[in-house]
């Protein structure tokens, strides 16, 4: 598998993990990622196999991914999701 996806797909993954601690909704996902619905819907599928989206292009969604997961774990962290 390509590196670019293969790294795509565990970004997403590990921002879904934190997402499901702390019990967030695909919508409230969706807005932090500051994506479109069918954006949001095309990203949340790569970690299932599907191709990388061409948009938002691939730069800008790690870095999306990353950010909202490093504040998403803090948060998750302050209220003792991660004890």
């Amino acid at each position: 598998m390509h590196t670019d996806h293969a790294i795509a797909r565990e970004q997403f993954r590990v921002f879904d993990g934190i997402g499901d601690r702390i019990e967030l909704t695909e919508e409230e996902r969706r807005r932090i990622l500051l994506l479109l619905a069918d954006e949001y819907s095309a990203w949340s599928r790569v970690p299932r196999g599907a191709p990388l989206p061409a948009q938002p292009d691939l730069p800008v969604m790690l870095l999306r991914l990353g950010t909202a997961a490093h504040r998403l774990a803090m948060m998750a962290e302050r209220r003792g999701a991660f004890a």
